[in-house]
Parts: structure tokens; C-alpha cells; sequence
């Protein structure tokens, strides 16, 4: 579903987001007072707009609070990032997310109200160690650090066998949910009695450690 989306502040983690969430298909708005990043990003972004997001005047002049979505990029300075938070909140932002360096400021822009805060070090240490531990897994989602989207080749133990005679439900607690096979699109799994073959993509959905016992080789 495309989404409005606000980006404020344009460092490494601001530019990439904005870039990628324009990729996949949703409305936007970059916003940076450095004219020459702005210049940069204008046409990868839907609109770009040169201002400083620490303003009350600025946010409430361009809308902010209209969009789905509120992404705080800046990076330079963690109060500013604070003070412009709140004045998102008390605009009534439907959903804001906020980038931390820190565990400590993690925690500080949870209280303020950040609806989401992101650690771009600790994610990309997580999938990193994931990706070395569990070379055939790849994660897509994970909802509420519980539930697992999680893409998995089929090993060579499960050639030949059916979903249904896996019943992976019952056995591990998990559920397929798409398959891709042999390079094609990935499809919704509508006959459990498909066979399987040796790198078979499959999206499972479930608890991690499940997963990862599920299809060990």
C-alpha cells in the first residue's frame, strides 16, 4: 500500500531510506538545509524541499503532520532530534520513526513518544551475523522481536516431500506461506501437496529458533 511518508534530515541514514521508499513506490518528502544534499536527492524522491526540520514554523508549514509516516534522520545532533520529536507528537503525527546511535537514546526517544526507533548499527550487525550463522536464511520481518518472516531454502533432506507430509504446523509451530521455485515469481502456496526440490525458496512464518530447527540441515 503506498504511503505518504516525510523523511527529516538527510545524513547517510536519511538520504538511503528516503531513496529506497521512493524505489518501492510511496509519495516522498525529502527535507534537508543543506541545499547541496537536497540537490542531490531531487530527483530520486518525489519532492525535495530545502528547510530546517528543528523549526516549529517549518514542520507546521509544510504539512508534516498530514503524513502516514515521519521518519527523524538527523544524525548530527541528538537534542535537536529530541526537541523536533516532540514537536512532531504534539502536532499529532499518526506514526513517527526516529534513528538512534545509542542504547541510552533509544530509550530517551521511546519515552518522548517515538512510535518506532531504529539502530541502524544493530540491525546491520544482527542481519549480518544471521546471514554467517544461516547462510540458506534470509529475514524478511520480524513483528513485535517474536514473530519471524523468514526466506529458507528447501534442503536436500525435504526432496521430493509435500507441505502436507512435512506438516510443519504441527511439527514446528510454523507455517508456509509463499513459495518461489526454480527461479520463478514467488507465489501464494495454494496446494500443500506440491512437491518440494532442492533449492525451493520458501517464506515461512513463525518463531526463529522454529525456523532455524525446522530446516537445519
Amino acid at each position: 500500500m503506498k504511503k505518504d511518508i516525510a523523511v527529516l534530515g538527510l545524513g547517510i541514514f536519511g538520504f538511503r531510506i528516503a531513496t529506497e521508499l521512493t524505489r518501492k513506490g510511496h509519495n516522498v518528502l525529502a527535507v534537508d538545509k543543506d541545499k547541496v544534499i537536497v540537490e542531490q536527492i531531487k530527483d530520486n524522491v518525489t519532492e525535495a524541499i530545502i528547510a530546517d526540520v528543528t523549526d516549529h514554523g517549518t514542520l507546521s508549514e509544510l504539512g508534516i503532520d498530514k503524513f502516514d509516516i515521519v521518519i527523524i534522520g538527523i544524525g548530527s545532533s541528538f537534542e535537536q532530534a529530541l526537541l523536533t520529536l516532540a514537536d512532531l507528537k504534539k502536532m499529532g503525527c499518526a506514526h513517527v520513526i526516529a534513528k538512534a546511535n545509542r542504547k541510552v537514546h533509544e530509550e530517551l526517544l521511546l519515552k518522548i513518544g517515538a512510535d518506532e526507533v531504529i539502530l541502524p548499527e544493530r540491525e546491520v550487525a544482527k542481519r549480518l551475523a544471521d546471514r554467517i550463522s544461516r547462510p540458506d536464511m534470509m529475514e524478511i520481518l520480524t513483528v513485535d522481536g517474536e514473530v519471524s518472516l523468514i526466506s529458507v531454502a528447501i534442503p536436500a533432506r525435504m526432496e521430493g516431500k509435500t507441505l502436507l507430509e512435512l506438516d510443519l504446523r504441527k511439527e514446528y509451530q510454523i507455517n508456509a506461506v509463499m513459495i518461489k521455485k526454480n527461479g520463478s515469481k514467488t507465489s501464494i502456496i495454494t496446494n500443500p501437496n506440491m512437491k518440494l526440490h532442492e533449492g525451493d525458496e520458501l517464506i515461512v512464518a513463525g518463531q526463529e529458533e522454529d525456523i532455524v530447527k525446522a530446516f537445519a540441515k
